[in-house]
This record gives C-alpha cells, structure tokens and sequence, in this order.
C-alpha cells in the first residue's frame, strides 16, 4: 500500500471542514484502488491528510489529479509514501 500525505494551510477551520464533507463522501471513496483516508486537525493553522491506496500506481495517479480546491485551504506539500505497517 502507499499513501499520498498532503500538507495545507488552513484560513478558517470550519469553512474548510464544511467544504470537505462532500468530498471525503463522494469524491475520494470512488478512486481507482482507495483503502482509506484521514484528514488531521490543524495545528497552527497547518493541516494534513494520509489518503492510501492499494497501489502505488494508484497513489500516482490520485496525486497527479488532486482534490478541487476548498475555499480558505491552500496546499503546501503533496508526496507518496509506502505503508509499511496497518492495524
């Protein structure tokens, strides 16, 4: 498995989570090979999300189409990392 772990910067909390309640419900579930995803809170106004995949081709893939924009979210950082152990 591999996951694609992103950093943004969060202007308003609650804006930002309103916004991605359509996409971790709809949008992210239907990639090619999802397993699971994970959005952390903020600290300091720096958020995270793991999102992982069977693949590491379909975490390519997922990185190289990234979610839309949510309002008051800025991206800062995006890579893939292999998951070397679950529970």
């Amino acid at each position: 498995m591999h996951a694609v772990v992103a950093t943004v910067r969060i202007d308003d909390v609650q804006v930002a989570r309103d916004a991605l309640a359509g996409l971790r419900l709809n949008v992210v579930p239907r990639a090619p090979g999802f397993v699971a995803a994970y959005w952390l809170a903020p600290v300091d106004r720096i958020g995270m999300s793991v999102i992982v995949f069977d693949t590491r081709e379909h975490a390519d893939a997922a990185a190289a189409h990234p979610l839309p924009p949510l309002p008051g979210v800025t991206p800062l950082t995006l890579e893939i990392r292999e998951v070397y152990a679950s529970a």
